[in-house]
Order: structure tokens, then C-alpha cells, then sequence
């Protein structure tokens, strides 16, 4: 069993103590040098903001969208329950199987809706247990213990905020039921080692892709890779109906299972011969995210040269880095962008007041991450009388004792720092923008300590 990784551990695996240290010697003054000559006092301190322009808002939408959306207003028909090919949802998933590079896809109402159904599909119940990471929102758990099982938090890699493979299989026991890696913010969990541990154990994975609209894994889309994937098309994702979420899958049994469970037990092909409830998307997510799909990869690429743009800017500012990706990335999502702060770079200068620094500059950064593991509702569910009768006093008294995610805590408390995906889909100048405010507080944190 792995050791508790130490703070100075942590700094050290990161290698951020050293991180931007050498500047570029090509002759030309560096971005850092020819920035921190410019740098005035600090917005926070009374100087002038960096940039009082918003970066582009979201959700996006043209006169087409309307359009498209009043058609399904005007068709008048606004619930979809048959499954057959006239059904807007059902071409809807002939379209996102076919883009995500999968056989099958079921539409849900919502990202936790479509993970729900998923574990329904996989057989997990009253007593089992699935593997999850404490960096992911809320539903990655819920959606477990809802179903009366343990959500058995793992620590997270702090080089990549993704759930760390190497500490899976000491969670793994006889009640484990299913694998659920998150590609937090649309990165690529390692799903290298992750298949192999399911391999090794026969335990299914099904990925949570709710965040990665996109992304791949050895020129895979995240979410087809494991035995089920799901996404989420909430308001703030790349791809978005408002609300809405979808299962893929290539396993016809499987994903019929999948199916018949959003549609109230009716198998696709037959009768109501499942177990089910109504998660089915409307016709008017159909609609919006319909008019959504049509600028996908155009924003995905947008977003991509704005990132390698400003990862190369930060060869050049000591103390931010970009997330480490594993080997098997080759394209990431975006839904949040992960980043490294090495506070001893900034002069000691807390994390807590650097972002605060940022944000009077006019960048909308923010810190930390999640961590599940701590949060006030896992108690609450294991102090249901459903679990105290499902599981023994000493299977939970050995949950909590294991239930500690140091690693995490880091991340959360002294090193993550986060950018909503919005903020690259705007222009260059934008990039250089967030660029003179690093230097500008980095210069001026002494004074601001």
C-alpha cells in the first residue's frame, strides 16, 4: 500500500520548484523580462487593471439556433418515447454514436441521468461498491450511493488532478462492481493502466466523460474506450443542451439495457421486458443541442491554438504550469483548463491572494479543485439506515479510516488553479492578456503578501 504523499513530496514530484526558472538566452529579451518592465502597480493595490473586457460568454447561439429550435416548438411534438428513426432524439444518437466513433448511444435528460442508467446497465446495486475519484463533481458519487452503494474515493495523480491509477487496485476488494475514472476538466485519465487493472480484476469502467467532449485517448474519443462512456451537455459544457447527457457504447446488450432504463424498462427492439425509469431528452434539447453540434470542432480547434499558445507563454513566467498529460492523450476536451502554482516562485505569495490579484486584473482564474471525500453528504449517506444495514460496522468504520486523500488536499488547498473553457475562445491579444497579469502580480508579490 502506498505511503500518504507529503507536501514536500508532492513539491518535489512536480518538479515546480524549479519550473520556469530558466528564461529564454535567444538573444531577444524574454516575454518575462519585456513584461515586468511594464508592470505598474497592481489592480488590487489601486493601479490600472490589466483588461476591464469581459472574455466571451457562454452558452453561443446565432439566428439558426432559434430556428431550429422553434421548428421543435412548431412540430408540436414535444415528447419522443417510441424509439424509431423519425424520433429527433434517435437520429440525435446516430449522430453522436457516429461522431464518438461508437456503434450505440442513448440520449438522456441529463449527465447524472446517463451515468444512473449506466450503473443500472452494469448491474450495480444495494451493497456493491465502485471506484470513483474525489476530483469530480458531485453526481460521480451521488449517482452511486443513490443506488445504495459505496463510492470508494481514490486520490488524485497531483501532476494531472486525474484520478491516480497506481492506487486502484488496494481499493479494489469483492464487492467492487465497477471502475468510474473521470477525465476531470477534459483531460485523459490513464486509461492505459486503468483497462489492465480491469482486465486483471473482470470489474467493467465506465468512464465519465462529462467534461471531455472530444477528447481522446491513442485517437479513441474519451468515453469510448471503457465498457460505457457518458457525457454531460449541461449549460457550462463544450457541447451543451442546457441540460441533457448521453451513454455510448459498442456492447449491443449492454447499451440496450442503457436504453430500455432512460425509456421506462422498453427494450429497443421488443417490449417493456427492463428495469427502467424516464430519463429521455426532450425535443427541445434535441434542438439546442442540435444547432450546438454544428460548431463543435471549430471551437475545440479555436480553444486548441489559444491553449498551445499561451502553454508556450508560460515556458517563460516562473511559477504557472500547465498540468502534466499522460502518454495515451492525444487530443484533450475542454471544460476546465488545469494549471500548477508554485507559490514560492510568486515570493511566497499565498494562492488564495494570487487569485484574488488576477481576478482585480480582470482574469477569471480560479483554485482549487474537488474533493468529495470530505464533503458533508457522504456522511449523510452512510448514516441512512439503508447502509447501516447493508453494510457491516466494520466495513465502514474501515471506509472512513481509508477514506483520507492527501494528494488531493494539496491540490486543493496550496497548487491548483483552474480557467473556464470560455476563456479560450477569445483571441490572442486575450492569451497575452492573462499573460502580462501573471508577471505583473508575480512581480509586485511581496506587496501584496
Amino acid at each position: 500500500m502506498k505511503r500518504p504523499i507529503s507536501r514536500r513530496k508532492f513539491l518535489e514530484r512536480t518538479s515546480l520548484s524549479t519550473a520556469g526558472i530558466a528564461l529564454s538566452l535567444s538573444g531577444a529579451k524574454s516575454l518575462y523580462a519585456n513584461l515586468a518592465k511594464k508592470a505598474d502597480t497592481p489592480a488590487i493595490l489601486g493601479g490600472t487593471p490589466v483588461r476591464t473586457k469581459p472574455f466571451p460568454s457562454w452558452p453561443i447561439y446565432d439566428d439558426k439556433d432559434v430556428e431550429i429550435y422553434l421548428d421543435a416548438l412548431r412540430r408540436k411534438v414535444w415528447s419522443e418515447y417510441n424509439h424509431n428513426e423519425t424520433e429527433s432524439a434517435v437520429k440525435f444518437e446516430r449522430k453522436y454514436a457516429e461522431l464518438m466513433g461508437t456503434k450505440f448511444c442513448a440520449s438522456t435528460n441529463a449527465g447524472t441521468t446517463a451515468l444512473t442508467a449506466a450503473l443500472c446497465a452494469l448491474d450495480v446495486g444495494p451493497g456493491d461498491e465502485v471506484i470513483v475519484p474525489t476530483n469530480t463533481f458531485v453526481a460521480t458519487a451521488q449517482v452511486v450511493f443513490n443506488l445504495y452503494a459505496l463510492a470508494v474515493f481514490v486520490d488524485s495523480d497531483p501532476d494531472t488532478f486525474m484520478i491516480d491509477a497506481d492506487l486502484i487496485e488496494e481499493r479494489i476488494n469483492e464487492r467492487t462492481r465497477a471502475i468510474m475514472p473521470v477525465h476531470i476538466g477534459g483531460g485523459a485519465a490513464d486509461m492505459d493502466k486503468i483497462m489492465a487493472i480491469s482486465k486483471k480484476h473482470d470489474i467493467p469502467v465506465l468512464e465519465d466523460a462529462c467534461q471531455a467532449h472530444m477528447g481522446e485517448w491513442r485517437k479513441k474519443r474519451l468515453g469510448s474506450v471503457g465498457h460505457l462512456g457518458c457525457f454531460s451537455f449541461q449549460a457550462h459544457k463544450s457541447l451543451t443542451s442546457g441540460e441533457g447527457g448521453a451513454i455510448i457504447g459498442d456492447d449491443e446488450a449492454l447499451m440496450d439495457r442503457c436504453i430500455a432504463y432512460k425509456n421506462n424498462g422498453r427494450d429497443p427492439k421488443r417490449k417493456r421486458v427492463y428495469t427502467g425509469s424516464n430519463y429521455r431528452m426532450t425535443p427541445f434539447q434535441v434542438a439546442v443541442i442540435t444547432g450546438q453540434i454544428r460548431r463543435l470542432e471549430g471551437q475545440i480547434s479555436h480553444r486548441e491554438k489559444n491553449a498551445a499558445y499561451l502553454e508556450r507563454l508560460f515556458e517563460d513566467i516562473p511559477g504557472i504550469t500547465q498540468c502534466k498529460k499522460y502518454p495515451g492523450q492525444t487530443r484533450r476536451g475542454y471544460y476546465m483548463y488545469g494549471m500548477l502554482y508554485d507559490k514560492e516562485q510568486f515570493n511566497g505569495l499565498p494562492r488564495r491572494k494570487f487569485t484574488q490579484a488576477m481576478h482585480a486584473e480582470g482574469i477569471p482564474i480560479r483554485g482549487g479543485c474537488d474533493t468529495l471525500n470530505k464533503d458533508k453528504f457522504v456522511e449523510v449517506y452512510l448514516n441512512m439506515r439503508h447502509f447501516q444495514n447493508l453494510f457491516s460496522k466494520e466495513r465502514l468504520a474501515q471506509y472512513w479510516e481509508e477514506n483520507h486523500c492527501p494528494a488531493n488536499d494539496v491540490i486543493d488547498e496550496e497548487t491548483g488553479l483552474i480557467f473556464g473553457q470560455q476563456v479560450f475562445l477569445g483571441t490572442k491579444k486575450d492569451m497575452d492578456d492573462i499573460a502580462e497579469a501573471l508577471v505583473k502580480v508575480r512581480k509586485n508579490a511581496k506587496a501584496l503578501i
